[in-house]
């Protein structure tokens, strides 16, 4: 049985269902909460609601202090799942648990249970080969001229001279750079030499330089607020795709050999990339931070190319100087989304070798071959078409989504790259042949037919598994989860009883509290309910 609450964090777990009951519209039946604390007294939900739906505005319910509360006496890490389900007739159901959650993406119902949080699967930049060019394309030399050149045409269009801070001491800057990860940029590493950054007078770009103490802090991975990994963050978005040019940047979530160098102030970075993918150089210039959630995007291949860059717009006037702010005016890299994705209904033709996500629907049986050797091609998701897998071999699908009623994954069998596989079936379908797909972390079956469960149980590198409750069952009677699950996901909308039983078959003590418990009622309800009190007393 799971394990109950303590007097205290149950009494807090009965004031927050008092509070949903006292604001409840008239004639409600049931109210469901899905809460979560997080460290630094945050708060939030994924959902909370009154059954029956209320026909007018019931208000604002201000849980964040009793949600805060719970955090607290649970003696929680970084987050805290806290779920209620409240009936007027004083009944209420808890369950509290910093392993149990709901699943980031919308699309997505039930519940996500982390077996091992810090067992991720590796990111594909793991995989990519370094530069085939592995000089750097900057000119420290170069880049002192056009610095020199910028700010003095930015002293005759402000008419006066901006004052920058005083480069460091040689020693001071030696000592910076020895506790970065990887060097500098001989260009960037020269630029130091001159300033320590623009004290935010938005010299690149509007981007404020940093100074390189500020440099070295942001190396920290502690410092790297926007490159968290965990696996909410990545059920939420399973692909990472590639920048342009193609295979110039690593395609991860972060890197030690990014350095971000300035920033927009609005959470966004330009970094210099010293381990950059097969088609890149180090030293490159990339972008990352908030908004660029899909990956980095290529920005220049050196500093020196970015100062070129304002040095010319400057040259060329384009750029506006109005009321004592100077805005540059420069050809920016094609967005990263454009043609990025491509939707067919029928018959597939040339597939542009730029487009990364697939998706092929209504189509009654489609023939893949033309797919064979698209060199970009990550996703592919097909919606209600027959299909022969083979052509897949032939590329560097990471992700594939299938919604077809009889599907043969024999063609699949040892592809090389193939990392998430979504399976909706109607005739049950052979998981044998994943057997052999060395990257192979993610399955989701819950709307799959499985012919033989007990395969599972073989794929040893399946780190995150979705199944319905029935599948779950089967698979716990017939043998046990893959040894390297670290996420189990629970589909459908199991009751709280239900998905802290299943919490039970993953783990031995699982990391979840869950109650059944009373509340009093207020209003007219509650000389009834101490008068009921009272007789099951005597």
């Amino acid at each position: 049985m799971p394990t109950e609450h303590d007097a205290e964090t149950l009494a807090a777990l009965r004031a927050i269902a008092e509070q949903i009951a006292a604001a409840a519209p008239k004639g409600w039946r049931r109210a469901v909460l899905r809460g979560f604390a997080t460290g630094g007294s945050g708060s939030g939900h994924h959902g909370f609601w009154y059954e029956p739906e209320p026909s007018g505005d019931t208000g604002e319910l201000d849980l964040h202090e009793a949600l805060c509360r719970v955090h607290e006496l649970e003696r929680a890490g970084e987050r805290l799942t806290i779920e209620l389900v409240v009936r007027p007739n004083g009944r209420f159901e808890a369950l509290t648990s910093e392993a149990l959650r709901r699943p980031p993406r919308s699309d997505r119902t039930g519940f996500t249970y982390l077996l091992r949080p810090g067992e991720l699967p590796a990111e594909p930049a793991d995989f990519q080969p370094g530069p085939a060019d592995p000089t750097q394309a900057g000119d420290p030399l170069r880049a002192l001229e056009l610095l020199d050149g910028y700010l003095a045409r930015r002293a005759e269009i402000l008419d006066r001279t901006e004052r920058l801070p005083q480069p460091l001491g040689a020693d001071e800057r030696e000592f910076l750079e020895d506790r970065l990860p990887v060097p500098l940029p001989a260009d960037l590493r020269a630029l130091y030499g001159r300033i320590n950054g623009d004290r935010r007078a938005g010299l690149l770009h509007g981007h404020e330089w940093l100074g390189l103490n500020k440099v070295v802090a942001l190396s920290d991975p502690a410092d790297r607020w926007w490159a968290a990994r965990d696996w909410e963050r990545l059920l939420f978005r399973e692909l990472r795709y590639d920048s342009r040019p193609a295979g110039a940047v690593r395609r991860a979530v972060d890197r030690p050999g990014w350095l971000p160098f300035a920033h927009d102030t609005g959470g966004a970075f330009l970094a210099v990339d010293m381990d950059p993918g097969p088609n890149g150089r180090p030293g490159q210039v990339i972008r990352v931070g908030m908004r660029h959630d899909d990956g980095p995007v290529y920005v220049a291949d050196s500093v020196t190319s970015l100062l070129q860059r304002h040095v010319d717009a400057l040259a060329d006037y384009s750029y506006q100087y109005r009321g004592g702010e100077l805005r540059l005016f420069m050809a920016e890299q094609p967005e990263p989304a454009e043609g990025r994705e491509l939707r067919v209904e029928g018959e597939l033709r040339d597939i542009p070798a730029d487009v990364q996500r697939l998706v092929i629907a209504n189509a009654d049986r489609v023939d893949l071959a033309p797919l064979r050797g698209v060199p970009s091609l990550l996703e592919v998701e097909l919606i209600g078409c027959a299909a022969d897998l083979s052509a897949l071999q032939a590329t560097p699908v990471e992700v594939l989504t299938a919604e077809l009623d009889n599907i043969d994954l024999a063609p699949l069998a040892g592809h090389p790259t193939l990392r998430v596989l979504r399976l909706t079936t109607g005739r049950p379908v052979d998981l044998s042949p994943l057997r052999d797909c060395p990257r192979l972390y993610g399955l989701d079956l819950a709307r799959a037919e499985i012919g033989d469960v007990a395969v599972l149980t073989e794929l040893d590198g399946v780190r995150h598994l979705r199944l319905n409750e029935h599948q779950w069952d089967i698979l716990r009677e017939a043998a046990s989860h893959p040894a390297g699950l670290a996420a189990a996901e629970l589909s459908g909308s199991p009751a709280l009883r239900h998905a802290a039983a299943w919490a039970e078959t993953l783990v031995d003590e699982p990391d979840l509290r869950y109650t059944r418990s009373r509340y009093e009622p207020a209003g007219p309800r509650t000389s009834l309910w101490r008068r009921l009190r009272r007789l099951r007393r005597s």
